[in-house]
């Protein structure tokens, strides 16, 4: 006796409203390796954001554009679906549940992804190993948009009488196929309130010119690994400027910001143009949680440093910088960037004072803390201590 194929996906977009992908029609492959199965899929959607915008809380809900879903043997792409909001099957039917037909009984596992940037081709056969090479920029992660949504490979698990009831397939039986499947952004981001001089400090006024993401993976794959080596631009001061290596101006807002904005208030602090809002990069973890020199680097660049009047200290003429490598916690342990969480830097944590300037950026690891406060994209606040 023939059994229907439901695998059901409870998808979790955890972070951020996202863009269109390329491909707007259902491909369906010839269905092989055995008799057809019909699958029932939901979907639920929880979030993101970016680059100077307000920051993001925990638990916002995602707008989904498009999906991407494979359904494989391990090896082999047997089954493509593509779900926008205009498909034959929607994105809307998907948070309702819906079936889909012609499933491969050779199926024994689901892969999906989203919001892949235009211009971007995924395959809609061949192998799985070729999917998940599929390479991205970090660039095209800039906005809210534009996040690429992934989720680790599920096995079709094999329901039976006596198991508990699923509430988003209604007529399962014994015997059928489900899976629930969560995906989220596949990047980390970074969220900067602002940074202030400490009470005791010498300086009495400044100028952040501009703030550089540096020691940083200009790609990733589908996989979740990073493709090619690190971007670092070292410490010549001269490189930290728009117009300088990735720094151009299709990246502003992407790979850094320039803004020129003068401290105020006392003690002096800065914080982005538009109140309540936040400087923020999208970044791509790079997998290693002990090495302090492989951690993602922020150089700010700051200008017209004046002292206060009681000091002793003169600063000159030229630019200084700040350079934070990596983030630790509380027990000064090196914190692994993961995708999904943000990590938020709070401007009064983000104290300094006359001591952690430098006329060159110090991209090399010395003595740098930050406390990291990880909460759930997931939002994770961090707290430099310089």
């Amino acid at each position: 006796m023939k059994k229907s194929l439901l695998s059901v996906f409870t998808m979790v977009a955890m972070a951020a409203a996202f863009t269109a992908c390329s491909n707007d029609d259902i491909e369906v492959p010839d269905v092989k390796n055995g008799e057809a199965r019909s699958v029932f899929m939901k979907l639920e959607l929880p979030t993101l954001t970016r680059s100077t915008e307000p920051p993001v809380a925990s638990g916002t809900v995602a707008t989904v554009s498009n999906l991407h879903v494979y359904f494989h043997d391990g090896t082999s792409i047997l089954k493509y679906v593509n779900a926008t909001t205009t498909t034959p099957i929607t994105i809307a039917n998907l948070t309702t549940g819906t079936q889909i037909t012609d499933v491969p009984a050779a199926a024994t596992t689901v892969t999906v992804c989203g919001n892949i940037p235009a211009g971007t081709s995924l395959p809609t056969g061949g192998t799985v190993a070729a999917l998940k090479a599929v390479q991205l920029e970090i660039t095209s992660q800039s906005a809210v948009a534009d996040v690429v949504l992934s989720g680790d490979d599920k096995p079709l698990q094999t329901w039976t009488t006596g198991s508990p009831a699923l509430p988003y397939a209604p007529g399962i039986t014994d015997g059928d196929k489900y899976a629930e499947v969560e995906i989220g952004p596949a990047v980390a981001r970074v969220e900067i309130e602002g940074l202030a001089t400490t009470a005791s400090s010498a300086v009495d006024g400044f100028t952040l010119e501009g703030i550089y993401v540096n020691n940083f993976f200009e790609k990733f794959n589908l996989a979740g690994t990073v493709v090619g080596t690190k971007v670092q631009y070292g410490a010549t001061p001269a490189a930290y400027a728009q117009g300088q290596g990735l720094y151009t101006p299709a990246n502003a807002g992407k790979l850094f910001d320039q803004s020129a904005v003068a401290a105020t208030g006392i003690p002096k602090e800065v914080i982005p143009p538009t109140a309540g809002q936040r400087w923020a990069y999208q970044v791509v973890p790079n997998g290693n949680s002990t090495d302090a020199n492989e951690q993602l680097q922020l150089v700010f660049k700051l200008s017209n440093l004046a002292a206060k009047a009681s000091s002793s200290v003169n600063f000159g003429t030229g630019d200084q910088f700040i350079t934070v490598r990596g983030f630790k916690d509380g027990s000064g342990n090196i914190v692994e960037l993961e995708k999904g969480k943000i990590y938020t830097i709070s401007k009064a944590d983000f104290t300094f004072d006359e001591s952690n300037l430098s006329t060159i950026p110090n991209t090399s690891a010395v003595s740098v803390w930050l406390k990291v406060t990880v909460k759930a994209w997931t939002v994770v606040p961090v707290k430099p201590n310089l």
